[in-house]
């Protein structure tokens, strides 16, 4: 499963802005309406903050956190599909695990995965899992 960088609606909205600005301080002062419509063109061109899952249409945010060791298990098993209550709380003594999450409210959709963290480095500890419905609302519920 591969996830591509895109536009989402919030992007789009704020580089039109800069954009109408910068034209309409064109006609105030040039140096700075010009530059503030760069701006605008660079931030459409070059900032996407979402992501979409190839062969998908939603649009995805993204989040990714250290949490607790000791949330690793309930984390699988939840993942597995078994009757389990995802935890996730703070890290303290005792080790990390890294999870990204990828994931829709509005679609009630998530794409999950866990590393653990060995020799410096995060090593994947389990496949990218696909969440829907109950389960995806109550991993995001959680974020």
């Amino acid at each position: 499963m591969k996830f591509v960088k895109v536009h989402t609606a919030k992007d789009l909205t704020i580089s039109v802005i800069l954009i109408a600005v910068g034209i309409a301080l064109f006609f105030v002062n040039k140096g700075l309406g010009v530059t503030i419509a760069v701006c605008g063109i660079f931030l459409l061109l070059f900032y996407k903050s979402g992501y979409r899952c190839e062969g998908s249409g939603i649009v995805l945010s993204k989040k990714a956190f250290d949490v607790a060791r000791s949330c690793r298990q309930p984390l699988l098993d939840f993942l597995e599909g078994k009757e389990a209550e995802p935890e996730i709380s703070a890290p303290a003594e005792g080790g990390v695990i890294r999870i990204e999450v990828y994931f829709s409210k509005d679609a009630e959709i998530a794409y999950v995965q866990l590393y653990d963290f060995s020799d410096y480095t995060y090593q994947k500890a389990t496949e990218i899992v696909e969440l829907k419905g109950d389960k995806a609302r109550k991993l995001i519920a959680k974020l």
